[in-house]
């Protein structure tokens, strides 16, 4: 797989990826702006990446007489609370923006009618502030939101309408229960996810922040995101596109790339990752 981030700089740095997990390796070349660069400018490589990840956990998870239960026409994840990282919300609020009218109208009502029912239940002033919540809070809320019915803004015939843009989330999220069981979450209902071998969107999730250790994502919820974005529209300084992409890279396999980390690193489990770099003629 080779993945370019948008050519909006003259000078280009290409970095050399090789990722491995037991059963499971990666090599690819990623190109990124040298100069200043916007977490969001890499967006397009990370679903990419994220892409190739999933495709290749999903054939691993088949060739172990595993089946995949996903198919179109079967929306009830797109009912649950999804989070996202900050930047998607961006991304997600920018993506209503550029739709033209009345499409632009209809899927901001559906962004309203959620807020509303949402409101009606209880629910909302909870999801307005993720960051708040207990650990043990998370399950018993993703039951209520679900049980409300509320679908995604953008689902229509229970199927994705932006499936080329959907969220890290969404792209990771693969079952091999029966679908039926996805329907009804809650105590003593079996679903079984495709094991991936990173949590890629709780990497771009904390990528150019410092953080506490890694059990802290900032994440907004998908459907407010377009209200978070335009309250939230600092998007911070931009940095070097191969610091970002580092970056990411060490939030998405727990370790400093800096120095090349030794095969069989036990701090890092099964992983282990090679980088190196070198400029790109403009």
């Amino acid at each position: 797989m080779t993945a370019e981030a948008p050519d909006d700089s003259e000078n280009l740095v290409t970095i050399d990826v090789e990722l491995k997990a037991a059963e499971w390796q990666m090599r690819t070349k990623m190109t990124v702006p040298a100069g200043p660069t916007r977490l969001r400018q890499l967006l397009p490589l990370v679903q990419s990446f994220t892409d190739s990840v999933v495709d290749g956990s999903a054939k691993a998870a088949e060739e172990a007489g595993q089946k995949i239960s996903c198919k179109k026409g079967c929306g009830a994840c797109c009912r649950q609370a999804v989070p996202i990282s900050e930047v998607e919300a961006r991304r997600i609020r920018d993506l209503v923006n550029e739709l033209p009218e009345p499409r632009r109208t209809e899927i901001r009502a559906r962004f309203t009618d959620a807020r509303r029912r949402l409101e009606e239940a209880g629910l909302l002033e909870q999801l307005l502030h993720p960051g708040d919540w207990a650990a043990r809070d998370n399950a018993s809320f993703g039951v209520k939101y679900f049980y409300l019915g509320i679908p995604c803004p953008f689902l229509e015939e229970e199927s994705c309408s932006i499936y080329a843009d959907r969220p890290l989330t969404c792209r990771e999220y693969l079952v091999t229960t029966p679908a039926d069981n996805c329907a009804r979450l809650g105590p003593g209902n079996k679903i079984d996810r495709v094991k991936m071998p990173f949590r890629i969107w709780t990497a771009l999730a904390r990528t150019g922040r410092e953080l506490p250790p890694r059990e802290t994502i900032p994440w907004v919820p998908l459907v407010v995101a377009p209200e978070w974005a335009d309250a939230h529209p600092d998007e911070g300084a931009p940095k070097p596109g191969q610091e970002l992409l580092r970056d990411w890279f060490e939030k998405l396999i727990g370790k400093d790339l800096k120095q090349p980390p030794a095969s069989g690193d036990p701090s890092m489990g099964a992983e282990t990752a090679r980088q190196s770099s070198q400029r790109a003629e403009g």
